[in-house]
């Protein structure tokens, strides 16, 4: 089952205040790339960062979004360039919403 953001909204409204990571990631909705994270960054991402685009748009070659491992590899960029200085998409448009989960998402990753 694909979960929206909607769906986490009451579940991370709880959890906002919390600085301790453990918390956020341990609650009955974790979100996953089954349940979130592969529908977010087909939305968002992998027009330009799929090793099967042709048309990259200017996106480093090496730089895919096809897999959680991929993710894993990037998250400190996707971090950076996604949530903190707000320049990917170029074209922005990513619903505030969809990058607090982003954010979320991207601190309960597993490392590599």
């Amino acid at each position: 089952m694909i979960w929206t953001a909607a769906a986490f909204g009451l579940v991370f409204l709880g959890c906002s205040d919390h600085t301790d990571t453990a918390s956020i990631c341990d609650d009955d909705l974790p979100l996953t790339w089954d349940n979130w994270g592969d529908g977010f960054f087909a939305s968002y991402c992998r027009s330009c960062h799929s090793e099967s685009t042709k048309q990259r748009y200017g996106a480093p070659d090496s730089v895919d979004f096809d897999d959680v491992s991929d993710v894993q590899l990037w998250a400190e960029r996707i971090h950076v360039r996604t949530i903190a200085e707000q320049t990917m998409p170029p074209g922005g448009g990513v619903l505030e919403e969809d990058l607090e989960f982003l954010s979320r998402y991207l601190q309960c990753l597993e490392p590599l």
